[in-house]
C-alpha cells in the first residue's frame, strides 16, 4: 500500500497513487481507441472529445453518486459551507465507479447525439478502452488502500498496514485478527478511543519535534501576553497586546492539533516517534481478499475480449451491448466478496443494484440490435483533411 506514490523534491510536492493510476489509464484509454478507430476509419478527433468528455463526467458521477449514497456523513459536517468543502473536496477520498461510468455514458451519448456521429459505432470504439481505464484505477485503488475484500485464508491473500482503512474498519467491527496495540491507540478530546491515522504516521521525526516546538512557543508566548495584559493600564496597548493573544491562541490550536494523535500517545507511553513507527510497521491488517486485483485482472481480460470483438463483430452496437451486460455480472459476484460496502439498497449494496441494472440494459440493447440496420447509418469512414501546400520559399521574381 503506498497512497502516494513519490514526491516531487524542492517544492515537497506529493502524488497520489490514485490519482496517478487514473491519469496513466485515462491516457492509455484514450491512446488505444484513438488507434482502433483510425484502424477501422473512425475520427481520432471525435474519440478524444469523448474522452475529455468522459474524464469531467466520470469525476464529477463519482464523487456525485458517493455524496447521495452517504449523504447523512456530510450533512453532519456543520455549517453549509463545510458541507460543500467537503463535497468537492475528492482529496479526501470517497468516489464511486458506476456513478463516473453512468454519467460518462450519458455525457458521450449527449456529445454524439448533438453533432450527429454514429451511437452504435463510436461508442463500441470506446467499449474496450474504457475497462483498460478501470484496469488502471483498481490498482490505484490498491496502491491506496480502498475497495478491500473481507477476510480470505486463501494464499493469495493480502494485508494491509496498520491505520489504513482495511484495518481501521477490521478493528472497529473487532474482526478476530486485527486488535491494534495499546500504543498506536488515542483517546479523544470527547473520550472516544481511536487508533492513530495514516497521515501520522507519514511525517518524518523532525516534523513531529517542529510541532512541539511550535506548541510549547506558542503556550510561553500566551502566558507573556496574559501577565502583560494583566500589567497595562493603557487601553491602546491593551486592544494591541490582545490581538497579539488571539494570534498566539490561534497559534497554539493549529499547532495542538497537527498530529496530535500520535504525540499524545507519544507522551501517554513515554516513546520516540520513531519507535511508534515501529510499532506500527510490525502491524497489519487481517488477510483480506485482493479484490483490487480481481478486478484489474477481470477488466484487463474483458478489455481485450471487447477489441477481438470489435473486429469481429456482425453488428454496430454489439461490443458495448457486450460490456454492459458482462461487467456488471463481474462487479455483482466481485461485491459478494467485498468489505467496503454497505447492503443498503432493496437487500443489495448500491453497485450490485446499478449492475443488475446495466445488465437488463445489455440484454435489452443486443435483442433490440436486430431490428436496427447492421451497419449504423450515421458511419461515415473519416478521411483525413488535404495537407496545406508548402509555402514557397522566397517571393517568385517578376518576369519582364
Amino acid at each position: 500500500m503506498h497512497p502516494v506514490l513519490f514526491t516531487i523534491p524542492g517544492i515537497n510536492f506529493s502524488i497520489p497513487s490514485y490519482g496517478f493510476m487514473m491519469m496513466l489509464g485515462f491516457l492509455t484509454a484514450i491512446l488505444w481507441a484513438a488507434r482502433r478507430a483510425q484502424r477501422s476509419g473512425g475520427n481520432p478527433d471525435i474519440i478524444l472529445n469523448c474522452g475529455f468528455i468522459a474524464l469531467i463526467c466520470g469525476v464529477v458521477g463519482a464523487r456525485a453518486m458517493f455524496v447521495i449514497h452517504y449523504w447523512d456523513r456530510f450533512a453532519a459536517r456543520g455549517s453549509t459551507a463545510e458541507i460543500i468543502m467537503s463535497v468537492i473536496n475528492v482529496t479526501q477520498g470517497g468516489i464511486e465507479f458506476y456513478g463516473g461510468f453512468v454519467l460518462s455514458v450519458v455525457g458521450v451519448v449527449v456529445y454524439l447525439a448533438l453533432w450527429h456521429h454514429s451511437l452504435r459505432w463510436y461508442l463500441d470504439i470506446v467499449a474496450p478502452s474504457a475497462m483498460v481505464g478501470l484496469a488502471f484505477g483498481r490498482v490505484g485503488c490498491f496502491l491506496n488502500g480502498c475497495c478491500w475484500g473481507g477476510v480470505c485464508t486463501m494464499p493469495w491473500a493480502v494485508t494491509f498496514p496498520c491505520s489504513s482503512p482495511p484495518a481501521m474498519v477490521q478493528w472497529s467491527t473487532l474482526e478476530p485478527g486485527a486488535a491494534i496495540p495499546a500504543e498506536l491507540i488515542y483517546t479523544t478530546k470527547s473520550g472516544l478511543s481511536m487508533p492513530i491515522t495514516r497521515e501520522s504516521l507519514r511525517p518524518t521525526a523532525a516534523q513531529i519535534a517542529q510541532a512541539e516546538e511550535r506548541d510549547t512557543a506558542a503556550a510561553a508566548a500566551i502566558t507573556k501576553l496574559a501577565g502583560q495584559i494583566a500589567g497595562t493600564s493603557d487601553a491602546a496597548q491593551r486592544q494591541a497586546l490582545t490581538k497579539q493573544l488571539e494570534r498566539a491562541k490561534a497559534e497554539q490550536l493549529r499547532a495542538k492539533t497537527q498530529f496530535a494523535d500520535v504525540r499524545s500517545v507519544m507522551r501517554k507511553f513515554g516513546l520516540s516517534y520513531d519507535e511508534i513507527r515501529a510499532i506500527a510497521q510490525g502491524h497489519r491488517s487481517a488477510p483480506v481478499h485482493p479484490t483490487q486485483l480481481y478486478s484489474v485482472i477481470t477488466a484487463a481480460l474483458l478489455a481485450l475480449l471487447l477489441d477481438r470483438i470489435y473486429w469481429r463483430r456482425s453488428r454496430d452496437g454489439q461490443v458495448i451491448c457486450v460490456l454492459l451486460l458482462v461487467q456488471p455480472i463481474a462487479r455483482y459476484l466481485l461485491e459478494v466478496i467485498r468489505a467496503d460496502n454497505p447492503v443498503d439498497t432493496l437487500g443489495f449494496t448500491v453497485s450490485q443494484a446499478i449492475a443488475l441494472t446495466l445488465t437488463l440494459i445489455g440484454l435489452i440493447g443486443l435483442v433490440a440490435l436486430r431490428a436496427l440496420p447492421l451497419r449504423s447509418p450515421r458511419a461515415k469512414l473519416w478521411e483525413p483533411p488535404p495537407e496545406e501546400p508548402k509555402k514557397a520559399k522566397g517571393k517568385a521574381k517578376a518576369t519582364a
